[in-house]
């Protein structure tokens, strides 16, 4: 019994820590479907990163995840996780919201190098970059978590892997809801 305990515990947490991102990441997603203030949809550098990274991901990204944050606080109350609880909602979610956009941009400038289009999959290289897409974001926040000391390294671990299979399910509603062109 104390085993399942601590499995359910262990899991709640990686969870709790993947909220804020999965908040920020679909609140993110709206307002680029909806084309929400489409001024600020300006390529960081067209040539280098694409068309797809602009200047509203890097100032929306980081105010959607405070309110993904803020929910995962309230979330680690309730649980009783003691993981975000005694943390400051607005850092914690500006510096990951941060990490998670300037973090897909070496991919992003990986693939343009390759002559993969924004928002296209490589034809040469289609299993690295799709892991790749799912995962580049991850090493950001997993870092964040552990400057803020968060968590540890058995749980940074899985919040690796975990965050990539949840943000592949979540691209998948998103595509079918029709938030997404792509499925991944």
């Amino acid at each position: 019994m104390l085993l399942s305990l601590s499995t359910a515990l262990f899991w709640q947490r990686a969870f709790i820590l993947t909220l804020p991102l999965m908040v920020g990441g679909i609140l993110h997603m709206l307002v680029v479907r909806f084309d929400i203030l489409p001024g600020l949809k300006i390529p960081l550098h067209l040539k280098a990163l694409g068309a797809n990274k602009t200047w509203r991901g890097i100032l929306f990204m980081p105010p959607l995840t405070i309110l993904g944050v803020a929910l995962a606080q309230q979330l680690d109350a309730v649980w009783k996780t003691a993981l975000l609880v005694e943390q400051s909602g607005v850092w914690l979610g500006m510096a990951l919201g941060f990490a998670y956009v300037i973090c897909e941009l070496p991919n992003s400038f990986l693939k343009r190098r390759l002559g993969v289009r924004p928002g296209e999959t490589s034809d040469r290289y289609p299993w690295f970059f799709s892991f790749l897409d799912q995962t580049d974001s991850a090493f950001g926040c997993i870092f964040v978590y552990a400057v803020w000391g968060i968590g540890d390294g058995p749980l940074w671990f899985v919040l690796f892997f975990f965050g990539a299979v949840v943000h592949v399910v979540v691209n998948l509603i998103l595509w079918a809801c029709g938030l997404r062109r792509q499925p991944l």
